[in-house]
């Protein structure tokens, strides 16, 4: 089974999409689509984090720049430029959030996890306040819940320096008598131990994609995995559900059952730089390059070549609406949430995502995830049926 109508060829060719293209015997052919997505945006995007992150965690790096800066002079300048530094490593950390796929997904997405490990649960602050707080740390002994961009924003962006375990906890029992310096010098040596696990995990991911390394390339285009790798593919894009549209929206501002108050400000992702909002544009931004890929095959082309223009037109048209609006929103997710402090906003919110053709002057947010539904009931529906793909665990029916 191929998972479409278009042929697949029996012997594809390691020269890439171009050669897919010149021996598919159809005008469109499903391999080479994930041809494509593997080729020039999957593999790329890992060795652009891969690079990213290791300049990051270098010692020499912009980080480590401002941890040595700490309490000069120059102290404010570093941290301006390792926190555009951070922005980079979090948007290329956000671009793979959309493909775990493979080697990101396996063990439980251990690797995916240890770049960012939002989807497995709540940040322990605790235990990044403990591997700051303690000397000849085993990162890798620690639990994903404490590494990752999330540890990052807590490290470098809480100005809040008291650590936040319970008094019996051993580790952290001296921290608050610490002089601040020693303090910020300490979480930024935590950080630059988190960012160097972040690069070793990009670098393993990476390198599992690579001939050299582990060839998942080869496994992922081999002919009679076509379907399983369209599956797996569209599998990790329904991220755009649980990860975008759920998890860094509709939860946090209350929308959805996993909300059980009137807003959970504890589900924000990135609450201490408020950098969320961006985060959802990158999901978003990389979605709509999977499912474009190129000028000649893409879900777009997979759904056109099923007869479906209109469908595919929609998805583009929804999508481009959502990135306008959330590029033009200037309020953090962290502010709309805690703007919602009544029934009545909580109505008003209600009303913004039902309606999202009109943008709410006080909650955009809320539009901003009525917006995003729409792409994921057209996802669930339209493009599922079209792909002849599942619908993955979990998604089967909405929860707000």
């Amino acid at each position: 089974e191929t998972g479409g109508s278009g042929s697949v060829s029996t012997d594809l060719p390691e020269s890439g999409f171009s050669a897919c293209m010149e021996s598919a015997s159809a005008a469109y052919d499903t391999r080479c689509m994930l041809t494509a997505l593997a080729d020039e945006i999957v593999i790329p995007n890992y060795a652009q984090l891969t690079d990213v992150a290791k300049t990051f965690a270098d010692a020499s790096g912009p980080l480590g720049s401002y941890c040595s800066a700490i309490s000069t002079a120059e102290e404010s300048a570093a941290f301006a430029d390792a926190e555009t530094a951070w922005k980079g490593l979090v948007a290329a950390v956000q671009r793979t959030e959309m493909h775990a796929i493979g080697p990101a997904s396996d063990n439980a997405f251990s690797l995916q996890y240890r770049l960012n490990s939002y989807m497995s649960g709540a940040l322990s602050t605790c235990g990044v306040d403990s591997i700051a707080a303690s000397s000849d740390v085993e990162i890798n002994a620690r639990a994903l819940n404490t590494r990752g961009i999330r540890a990052l924003d807590y490290l470098l962006f809480n100005s809040n320096l008291k650590h936040t375990c319970a008094p019996q906890v051993t580790s952290t029992s001296g921290w608050n008598d610490l002089s601040e310096s020693e303090r910020k010098a300490r979480r930024c040596d935590a950080a630059m131990l988190i960012a160097s696990d972040i690069s070793d995990a990009a670098s393993s991911i990476h390198a599992a994609w690579r001939a050299e390394g582990g060839d998942y390339r080869a496994s992922f285009l081999q002919e009679s995995n076509t379907f399983q790798s369209l599956q797996a593919t569209t599998d990790a894009m329904f991220y755009l559900e649980k990860g975008t549209k759920d998890g860094k929206l509709g939860t946090p501002l209350g929308i959805i059952a996993a909300c059980p108050d009137l807003t959970c400000p504890g589900f924000v992702e990135a609450p201490y730089s408020e950098h969320s909002l961006q985060n959802v544009i990158t999901n978003l931004e990389i979605w709509n390059e999977m499912f474009s890929s190129n000028n000649e095959t893409g879900f777009d082309a997979h759904i056109e070549n099923e007869g479906w223009p209109e469908v595919s037109e929609a998805f583009k048209t929804n999508l481009e609406d959502a990135l306008e609006l959330a590029k033009s929103i200037d309020t953090s997710i962290v502010s709309q949430v805690n703007a919602i402090a009544s029934q009545s906003d909580e109505t008003e919110c209600t009303n913004a995502y039902s309606n999202p053709d009109t943008t709410s002057d006080s909650f955009p947010m809320c539009t901003l995830y009525g917006m995003v539904k729409r792409i994921v009931d057209s996802l669930k529906i339209d493009f599922v049926t079209i792909v002849n793909v599942d619908v993955p665990g979990g998604s089967q029916s909405d929860n707000d």
